[in-house]
């Protein structure tokens, strides 16, 4: 793999406590105007997830209307879903969304895909089985890449085919793999591959998925380049112990929860930690060389990310001007402590 240094984005939570939707509107506002902030500091991408009701954290139903609105206030930066819960989803009318985004956007648009971990207790509300997303998902993630190549969306007929026209969507599709052979799969897919916070550890579960999905999309697509974006929780700081102070109180309460959400894909490792435990193990945290020496040292990273994205969705409501001192730091510390410099959009 090249030693290029990696590109700098960075995911946010939408959270708010008040059901008054001009408070919602206010949020989503805010959110727009940050994004706009981190263009002008030169970070490459910002992502938002799909989180489906209110009775998750950060509830956010529709990320690609969000995405086009964000697209009318800048004009650099990468703007994309990580994830859109793809099992959830008519694959055709995404399709047709993302396409007229992509439009709307200029090709800024990256759309990733997930099983939606996140959201198993929407799945019910949506008529569908929890237990049957990894099979939806591979279903329906074949229909929107044969959708988004142009390919006849009627068996057997010449067509309709799906306009306005994905391609460009489909080069900027991304699968949040959460398996061996769907790292693979995306690989082949020609796809990026994502790879999230907490739901496996870095070592035993992600860094084989990335070798796994570098040495496929080598195979599958030997002249185009592999994207791997590598989402990491950063707590910054002065020093650890300082970031461990202001977390610990807000942390403490919720690592069961933690734990328990992990644990249902198969992580087990979150069970009975200290938050100063937690820490070590799962966010970035303390001081910018702090973050940077994890980044250095994260195996999922080592395996051959080529996108690390910094994840401030915290459980707390979102207040802009914390999110831009956060992205100010990012920025302008951990980021040319890692080697970054402001560049161009993710294309």
């Amino acid at each position: 793999m090249s030693h290029r240094p990696l590109r700098l984005g960075f995911a946010l939570n939408f959270r708010t406590t008040s059901r008054a939707i001009d408070d919602v509107a206010r949020v989503y506002d805010e959110v727009i105007d940050t994004i706009a902030y981190a263009e002008q500091l030169g970070i490459d991408s910002a992502w938002v997830g799909q989180h489906h009701f209110d009775n998750t954290d950060g509830p956010f139903a529709s990320p690609l209307p969000f995405l086009a609105a964000a697209a009318a206030r800048t004009s650099r930066i990468t703007l994309g879903t990580g994830i859109t819960t793809l099992p959830l989803e008519d694959p055709l009318r995404l399709a047709e969304d993302a396409a007229v985004v992509d439009a709307l956007t200029g090709g800024r648009l990256h759309l990733g895909l997930g099983t939606g971990g996140a959201n198993l207790d929407g799945f019910a509300a949506f008529g569908l089985p929890a237990d049957q997303r990894h099979a939806l998902y591979d279903r329906k993630v074949a229909a929107l890449h044969a959708a988004l190549e142009g390919q006849p969306l009627v068996a057997g007929a010449d067509g309709p085919r799906l306009y306005p026209d994905g391609t460009r969507v489909r080069r900027h599709l991304w699968q949040a793999a959460t398996s061996i052979e769907q790292a693979v799969a995306a690989g082949l897919a020609g796809d990026g591959l994502q790879q999230g916070a907490f739901f496996d550890p870095a070592d035993t579960g992600q860094a084989p998925k990335v070798a796994a999905y570098v040495a496929a999309h080598g195979r599958a697509k030997p002249d185009d380049p592999p994207r791997v974006a590598i989402f990491r929780f950063v707590y910054a700081g002065r020093d650890k112990h300082t970031v461990l102070r202001e977390v610990e109180s807000v942390l403490g309460p919720r690592l069961q929860a933690l734990a328990d959400r992990a644990a249902l894909s198969g992580n087990q490792r979150l069970r009975g930690l200290s938050v100063r435990e937690y820490l070590d193990l799962v966010p970035f945290y303390g001081s910018a060389d702090d973050i940077a020496e994890r980044v250095g040292t994260d195996p999922a990273i080592a395996a051959g990310a080529t996108d690390f994205v910094a994840n401030f969705s915290y459980r707390d409501d979102f207040d802009a001007a914390k999110a831009r001192a956060r992205l100010h730091v990012l920025a302008t510390e951990i980021g040319p402590a890692i080697g970054w410099q402001p560049a161009g959009a993710l294309r």
